[in-house]
């Protein structure tokens, strides 16, 4: 958290445009399907039956579910062989750049720092050149610090409902749309009762972003 802060201080936004403030795993950039490969290679496997972790990932040679005290190193592990390898979304840049248009874009992505320059590369790399926030735990005090450098609407893209929940808390103003890219997560995963739409694609977040700014 105060990590992500002090980047937001390098930050210059446009005080006339709304701020799209928008997650990456499972909405700029696949994960569920990459961790899975990660996992085959370390004897283990995901089975999503929640849209949790924890208690869904086991070991491929008795089915016993993963020590949670193991999941710090398994994600590290995870970033440090695979962050390059997570494609994107499809759609999702030609769409923000269509946003871009007439909104600030920020990328908040709660990844572990010591690979946040390696993502930063790959997101530029495929022509998705906006800010890029590295950040852990809840969103909402990083949103409530974005609301206090502009009193323009804020736009919030995430798939995790805890997140949207930390910010309906300390930023109740922002527009909150969640979309989980993956579709076998998306068919187990209800509506968040702390977004305001549930998108199923970018061409639909669009449409809702312009008809909530009546572009």
């Amino acid at each position: 958290m105060k990590f992500a802060l002090e980047q937001l201080k390098l930050l210059s936004l446009n005080k006339t445009r709304p701020v799209i403030i928008s997650d990456a795993d499972e909405v700029i950039l696949h994960f569920a399907h990459i961790l899975s490969d990660y996992l085959r290679t370390q004897g283990m496997y995901v089975n999503f039956v929640s849209y949790a972790l924890e208690g869904n990932i086991k070991y491929i040679d008795n089915d016993k579910p993963v020590d949670s005290a193991l999941f710090s190193e398994i994600i590290d592990d995870y970033f440090d062989n695979y962050v390059e390898k997570q494609p994107l979304v499809e759609n999702a840049a030609a769409h923000l750049k269509n946003l871009s248009e007439f909104c600030d874009i920020i990328i908040l992505t709660n990844i572990p720092h010591d690979y946040a320059d390696r993502r930063r590369a790959v997101l530029t790399e495929a022509g998705l050149t906006y800010p890029m926030i590295s950040s852990s735990g809840p969103k909402g005090p990083v949103m409530k610090a974005i609301r206090k450098m502009t009193s323009q609407e804020l736009i919030f893209i995430d798939d995790i409902s805890n997140h949207h929940k930390s910010v309906a808390k300390f930023v109740p103003d922002a527009l909150r749309i969640q979309f989980i890219a993956n579709r076998h997560l998306n068919s187990i995963e209800k509506k968040s009762e702390f977004c305001h739409h549930r998108c199923h694609d970018w061409s639909h977040i669009e449409q809702v972003v312009r008809g909530y700014l009546n572009k």
